[in-house]
């Protein structure tokens, strides 16, 4: 089961509450926790975040993963971080890492994609027009060489 540790939405509409809980990570977002470890009201103006820390530091030496918003909330707020194994399967870790040899592929742009094509359909018409001219050459060279063999009278 991988556990993780993130913000659950409580509250109504446009008065945001947040709970900070450790969750199966398949689980919904407001789906049932396995412990509530702090809340977050975004709306307070001062000490809006309570968290157990000592709790999550035992939720990560189990092997929980803190999700990246809460990490960056909390250090935000002065709390320190456990360290978690989280950096190597994000998203922001694997665009982070050094390329690899060569250009990356990237999706071509509608404007390259009509170049792309006008480029392509000169070339099919220079190979039409090649192959016109073959035959052209090929029908006149058939029309002059019976006229060279015909005997004369």
């Amino acid at each position: 089961m991988a556990v993780r540790i993130r913000l659950s939405r409580y509250g109504r509409l446009h008065r945001p509450f947040f709970r900070i809980i450790a969750i199966d990570g398949r689980a919904p977002r407001e789906g049932e926790a396995n412990e509530i470890l702090g809340t977050y009201d975004p709306l307070k103006k001062d000490k809006c975040i309570e968290v157990d820390i000592e709790a999550v530091a035992a939720w990560v030496a189990k092997g929980a993963l803190i999700s990246l918003p809460l990490v960056r909330l909390l250090q935000h707020h002065g709390y320190t971080v456990p360290v978690t194994s989280h950096a190597a399967k994000t998203k922001r870790a694997a665009s982070k890492a050094p390329a690899k040899k060569g250009t990356v592929w990237t999706k071509p742009t509608r404007r390259a994609r009509l170049r792309h094509a006008a480029a392509k359909k000169v070339v099919w018409k220079a190979k039409l027009a090649e192959g016109a001219a073959a035959k052209a050459a090929e029908k006149a060279a058939a029309a002059a060489a019976p006229a060279a063999e015909a005997p004369k009278a």
